[in-house]
């Protein structure tokens, strides 16, 4: 199976997604959309609330997460996909990284999020959605 490309992922339907999320997300992909982030594997897996060893073993397995565990999965890469779909519309240079700067973003404290890092909120989709809204903020110029 082909790497998730993030931009479907934002771009799928929501019933493309739920079956998706349905299906699981192999842990080994998990791994990966943490890893493309430049993030340490500990501290994206504790954003998402999944427990490191369960993850590492699932891998190894070639296990599917749980639906509950996917849904968090699919929402980062969703996220992910997001910034990707606002840098192809922005006309960003080729030469910006966009995984670094999601990175960077992700863990710094955000005004619009009450102070919280959006890292902090990826554990539950609510909080996925209010960093959604906070990153379409920052396309739209109302960044506060």
């Amino acid at each position: 199976m082909p790497p998730l490309s993030y931009t479907t992922i934002f771009n799928a339907t929501p019933l493309e997604r739920i079956d998706l999320i349905r299906h699981g997300i192999l842990a080994a992909e998990a791994k990966r959309i943490i890893a493309d982030l430049h993030l340490p594997q500990s501290a994206g897996l504790r954003a998402l609330n999944f427990s490191t060893a369960t993850v590492n073993k699932k891998a190894k397995l070639g296990e599917r997460l749980s639906p509950e565990e996917s849904e968090r999965i699919v929402g980062f890469a969703k996220l992910v996909g997001q910034l990707e779909v606002m840098l192809q519309d922005s006309n960003a240079p080729a030469e910006f990284d966009a995984r670094a700067w999601m990175a960077r973003w992700l863990t710094e404290p955000l005004p619009a999020l009450g102070g919280s890092r959006p890292a902090d909120l990826m554990d539950t989709m609510e909080g996925q959605s209010l960093v959604a809204a906070a990153l379409a903020k920052i396309q739209s110029g109302a960044y506060a």
